[in-house]
């Protein structure tokens, strides 16, 4: 029978808390929060308008 190591992963979400938009589900914690950082609440909104008008 084979030897199996059995690993804890976790996950971070980023989520801001101004517009309620959730980031890509990282295995870094560094990713998530490059991605709050780089999060701007008026292009997110123009982007969901964009969508919807398609």
């Amino acid at each position: 029978m084979a030897d199996i190591d059995i690993r804890e992963l976790r996950a971070y979400e980023p989520y801001c808390v101004e517009c309620g938009e959730t980031g890509p589900i990282e295995t870094s914690s560094f990713l998530a929060f490059a991605w709050e950082q780089a999060h701007d609440c008026a292009t997110a909104a123009r982007d969901r308008e964009l969508e919807r008008a398609s």
